[in-house]
């Protein structure tokens, strides 16, 4: 089993087991946990949307805030509702990966958006709450003339401590007096960043300033404004980076699933002392889960059978044998984390799922317990064919919806995931570290591939230079970018 890494810099990556990423895992989420009930709620005991609304469109900003300053999640950790957010976005690596390279978001790839579960764990457990650094470069974005004045934090300081300071109250959390925001934020869009043409940000058109009631309306479906490039999304296929989901309510369906299994797995771990410990045992298991929707093995002409897979269209030849149902999902519950933690780490994720299935195995939310019943018994069937062996069990797994946990799916996309040749999709098409000026080299993306840099004249320094993206000639120019990418 690879391991994790979550600083995407070094050639030499400080790298931890998925094991040890898993049982960090853990304690994560109990943290979410703990924020969930400090959101505001609506009156049927959910999330309310102006909340869920509110906290997607700072996770939009963040990525946005990422790709200004040229840094990674590791170097300034996100916002813990942001955090949440981004959390349920990375379960699909492959709708993850269109995100970015459909917002142009394209200098910087997978490997430089790995969920940096250490380093918040690090200031929850240290009492800072906040990296003082990302919230001073915060405070530096909201400078800029295209910011959204968003507050760095939602919650100033755990909100379940006792009351500090400040006594603003806000609509978005449950009365909880450390909210750090104005009582009614706008939500502001800019199209700053023309090009012959082009918009360095997706905007609605005709407006500048929303209310967050209007942009909820919008989110839900209630009110039909669209992007100003809505006709460039429609003519490419492509995602708009104002909705990482088609509707707010995707996103509440995935959260809501997500939330269940968060306490499915804290009980598995409070009614079991040694099930953070034993998950090494399963890693096996985990493979073998993932190999279920592998393409055949077969003989290859090249010496990089990996970086070949990732970079064409499987097509099946006759009597070839294929999983004959396209989705399974985890027998147990320890298979289910071991990949919920995995996804987290889409660079490494994507480049292990190529070389055990020789394709990415992608997350399909499973919508009902009756249809996660029928997959298991499929996932099962198949495992014994496949292997001669009987398929792992636990009692969890066994009633598919007790206690409101329904595993989601594993599934194989239609086409193939990827957008452009895998060394971009991993390691980006100029990803020079914070955008220094006068830079050149090359960036190692995984074993023996690499991706060239250059910051051309001028460099972008702090996001100061050139258009939209802050830096010199933009995503998908200059240097080692663009030039190769027609995968």
């Amino acid at each position: 089993m690879p391991p994790v890494f979550e600083d995407p810099w070094p050639k030499e990556r400080v790298k931890s087991s998925l094991q040890l990423a898993s049982a960090n895992h853990i304690r994560l989420i109990e943290i979410f946990l703990k924020l969930i009930p400090h959101f505001k709620h609506d009156d049927a005991g959910g999330i309310h949307d102006e909340a869920l609304a509110y906290s997607e469109w700072r996770y939009v900003n963040y990525i946005r805030y990422l790709r200004i300053f040229g840094v990674a999640p590791h170097d300034y950790p996100p916002p813990w509702d942001v955090a949440i957010v981004w959390y349920c976005h990375l379960l699909s690596p492959g709708k993850f990966h269109r995100y970015l390279w459909d917002g142009k978001y394209r200098n910087y790839g997978l490997n430089h958006h790995h969920f940096p579960v250490k380093r918040l764990l690090d200031l929850y457990n240290s009492g800072t709450w906040s990296d003082k650094k990302a919230q001073r470069k915060w405070e530096l974005y909201n400078k800029r003339n295209d910011s959204p004045k968003l507050p760095f934090q939602l919650w100033r300081y755990p909100p379940w401590q006792p009351e500090r300071k400040s006594k603003l109250l806000s609509p978005f959390s449950n009365k909880q007096p450390c909210m750090h925001i104005k009582a009614d934020p706008a939500i502001m869009m800019h199209d700053f960043g023309r090009d012959e043409g082009q918009i360095a940000w997706c905007t609605i058109m005709g407006k500048k300033e929303w209310t967050l009631s209007e942009w909820k309306d919008v989110r839900i479906g209630r009110r039909r404004d669209v992007c100003l490039k809505n006709n460039l999304h429609s003519r490419d296929g492509e995602m708009c980076q104002l909705a990482p989901w088609p509707t707010l309510d995707d996103l509440r369906e995935t959260l809501n699933s997500q939330i269940a299994f968060w306490k499915t797995v804290i009980q598995a771990r409070d009614s079991d002392a040694s099930f953070a410990t034993s998950l090494g045992h399963s890693t096996g298991d985990y493979e073998r889960f993932i190999r279920l929707l592998g393409r055949p093995a077969e003989g290859t002409f090249t010496s990089r059978p990996v970086e070949y897979d990732m970079d064409t269209i499987f097509r099946s030849k006759s009597g070839t044998h294929l999983l004959r149902s396209r989705c399974i999902v985890p027998p147990t519950l320890a298979i289910d984390l071991l990949w919920h933690t995995h996804r987290l780490y889409p660079g490494s994720y994507w480049v292990w799922s190529f070389s055990v299935a020789r394709r990415l195995i992608d997350y399909e939310h499973v919508t009902s317990a009756a249809a996660a019943g029928l997959f298991l018994n499929d996932t099962r069937i198949e495992w014994t064919k496949k292997y001669g062996a009987d398929c792992p069990k636990d009692l969890v797994m066994n009633e598919p919806g007790r206690e409101g946990y329904v595993p989601d799916a594993a599934a194989v996309p239609p086409g193939h995931p990827a957008k452009i040749k895998a060394k971009f999709v991993l390691g980006g098409t100029n990803p020079i570290r914070k955008r220094k000026r006068r830079t050149k080299g090359e960036y190692f993306v995984f074993d023996g591939v690499y991706v060239s840099f250059d910051s051309g004249d001028c460099g972008g320094g702090d996001g100061g230079g050139g258009g939209g993206d802050g830096g010199c000639g933009g995503d998908g120019g200059g240097g080692g970018g663009g030039g190769d990418g027609g995968g």
